[in-house]
């Protein structure tokens, strides 16, 4: 009829049929939406803790030390299931993939370098754990030939310099104490062994001064507690359940113990005047809250601000006995860190040929 309207043209169908439209359809396709707005969900939650220091509660600071990587498990399954039931909401889970390997893996592309001042100096910075006693010392010489660092931190090096190092380091300027070596091609002076002591054990990081167009650059060598116990707890919750509580304690007061030594240092560093370079291993993921409390104290790191990619430094070889020719690393708890005086122009990882610990390197410039 002229001037009416069908029921099929009536404005309320209209809209029920466009809202029909906006969620899939069928018990299947719907369990599946709702399966991936969870998937969401989860990594919505593990961002947030990231944001704000995801080691200050237990279940955070566990994920910290996983593979990220697993969480692309979920979402590439979703993904296939979306593309054969709803391939129109398939970009939903591939969202969820971009956002694993994006910041939930930590990935790294500086779009804006830091502007590097005029008239200051260069210096080519490589820290390692080299795990010295337990692996080839030689390929760690091959690697210090190969980068031609100008400043080297070096962490487990007890007796260090009753070997081969020794030799290579003829020469330069060097001070070990304990587990540290701290060498330079650059003059060093003033060394200084402070405590980053807690309750149950003894512990310390090296400080030392280098002088560069007349003035002190202070470096910090520093080596936190190792989440090796507070891991490790959780392994025999497996076979035992009811030690769950006693693992997630362990766990806590592992973590406890780097947070006391993160607030030392972040102590020693906002009574320190100079300019200053902090390299080592935090045992502590760039996420985490230790390291966001080392920044609070005016340190940026070197690799977020100019190294490409992921730059983990952990992880390749403990799989070694299993699966020998899976060298890949999964964490980023080595760093070089830096006050506003020192830029990253470059940053980079190396080999994991030398230790369990891939090295890691800076080109700094540093304003005089």
């Amino acid at each position: 009829m002229k001037g009416g309207a069908s029921g099929s043209d009536c404005p309320l169908n209209i809209e029920v049929m466009k809202l029909s439209t906006k969620l899939p359809a069928g018990k299947s396709s719907f369990l599946l939406f709702a399966l991936t707005m969870c998937y969401g969900g989860v990594l919505a939650a593990i961002t947030v803790l990231n944001e704000f220091g995801a080691d200050r509660w237990w279940f955070g600071s566990l994920n910290l030390y996983l593979p990220q990587a697993m969480w692309l498990v979920p979402g590439a399954v979703l993904a296939c299931l979306s593309l054969k039931v709803m391939p129109r909401w398939s970009w939903l889970p591939g969202l969820c993939i971009l956002w694993v390997l994006g910041p939930i893996m930590g990935f790294c592309w500086p779009v804006h370098q830091a502007p590097v001042q005029s008239g200051g100096i260069s210096l080519r910075v490589m820290t390692c754990n080299a795990k010295y006693g337990k692996r080839d010392v030689s390929a760690l010489i091959d690697d210090l030939l190969w980068y031609k660092p100008d400043l080297v931190f070096l962490q487990d090096a007890t007796g260090a310099m009753n070997g081969p190092l020794k030799d290579f380091f003829r020469g330069w300027s060097l001070y070990s104490h304990g587990q540290y070596v701290t060498a330079s091609r650059l003059p060093l002076s003033r060394p200084e062994v402070l405590s980053t002591s807690f309750p149950g054990e003894k512990q310390d990081i090296l400080r030392c001064r280098l002088t560069a167009g007349g003035r002190d650059i202070s470096l910090y060598n520093v080596h936190f507690q190792t989440p090796r116990e507070g891991l490790n707890a959780f392994r025999s919750v497996r076979r035992r359940p009811r030690l769950f509580p006693a693992a997630v304690e362990k766990l806590e007061n592992n973590v406890q113990a780097r947070f006391i030594q993160a607030g030392m240092v972040r102590g020693y560093l906002r009574k320190d005047p100079a300019p200053v370079i902090l390299a080592g291993d935090l045992n502590s993921p760039d996420s985490s809250h230790v390291v966001s409390m080392l920044r609070e104290s005016g340190l940026h790191d070197a690799f977020a601000e100019s190294g490409k990619g992921y730059g983990y430094t952990y992880g390749h070889f403990l799989l070694r006995n299993r699966l020998p020719w899976l060298r890949v690393s999964w964490m980023r708890i080595d760093h070089i860190m830096s006050s506003r005086q020192v830029t990253s122009k470059r940053s980079w990882t190396g080999t994991g040929r030398a230790s369990d610990h891939r090295p890691v390197l800076s080109d700094m410039a540093i304003a005089l």
